[in-house]
């Protein structure tokens, strides 16, 4: 058995410091051989790539894929920039933490091969492995359908981190139903927001802006608290006066973002 470090610290200390030094750097090369569990020169290799690779997180790995499948998927929609935001979230990620993903996640759209950097990460912790790919899983589903370049970086990724066939099927399988499911809730509520800002303002959703902008105007006058006083409204209506304007300006904002004028 040899103990490669070791014998490193030896050759480094003498030349160093002769004898005294070829001790000290063979204690101290020792020392180090039984951290990393070092008893081969041909164990060196891989030990090294792994410190190399110490700096390369979890959270920066994560970041780095997911920006890429984004990128991956043909263009880089609002949803995928959501979902990192939500990755950040469900990583508690804040302040300097949170910019560094920023970063992360931009710079993966550049990067043409991370699979090192999974199978480094994925070596050194592998318990996480199928947390990694279960996160890109979620950001690759995300239009709808998986084109041949976010497949072949998948498989890519699946493999350097040990994953199987069958397990990248029940993450594919689980998060197309998850999207499905919460975009059809999604565009529900949309609807329903939709058809309760045209009902305030006494309009349709496809009204054309110029109508919108008339009625949202009229609504406006109609519950000003001075026009209320000059109306003889009610002591109740005109307390209400303020809330109501609040809903009324809500309601045109969420019809002008939907139909997309000024």
């Amino acid at each position: 058995m040899l103990w490669p470090v070791t014998v490193l610290g030896a050759l480094v200390g003498g030349l160093g410091g002769a004898v005294p030094g070829a001790i000290l750097g063979a204690v101290v090369g020792h020392a180090l051989d039984r951290h990393w569990q070092l008893r081969h020169w041909r164990d060196l290799p891989e030990r090294l790539a792994q410190v190399r690779g110490a700096g390369n997180s979890f959270e920066r790995v994560l970041f780095l894929c997911v920006g890429r499948l984004a990128k991956a998927s043909g263009r880089v929609t609002q949803a995928h920039l959501q979902l990192a935001r939500d990755l950040m979230q469900q990583y508690r990620l804040d302040g300097d933490a949170r910019l560094r993903a920023m970063h992360d996640f931009n710079e993966g759209k550049r990067s043409d091969d991370l699979v090192k950097l999974v199978r480094a990460l994925c070596r050194r912790e592998p318990g996480r492995a199928a947390e990694l790919m279960d996160c890109c899983w979620r950001m690759a589903v995300l239009p709808g359908r998986l084109n041949d370049e976010v497949q072949g970086l998948l498989a890519g990724w699946s493999k350097a981190a040990g994953l199987g066939h069958a397990e990248q099927q029940r993450m594919h399988q689980r998060h197309q139903y998850s999207r499905q499911t919460q975009g059809g809730r999604a565009a529900v509520a949309q609807e329903d927001r939709l058809q309760q800002a045209a009902s305030i303002l006494k309009v349709s959703p496809d009204d054309s802006p110029e109508a919108i902008k008339r009625a949202y105007r009229r609504q406006l006058s109609l519950h000003h608290p001075d026009k209320l006083a000059a109306r003889g409204g009610s002591a109740a209506q005109q307390r209400g006066a303020g809330e109501k304007i609040r809903q009324i300006q809500q309601a045109y904002e969420t019809l002008r973002r939907h139909r997309g004028f000024r």
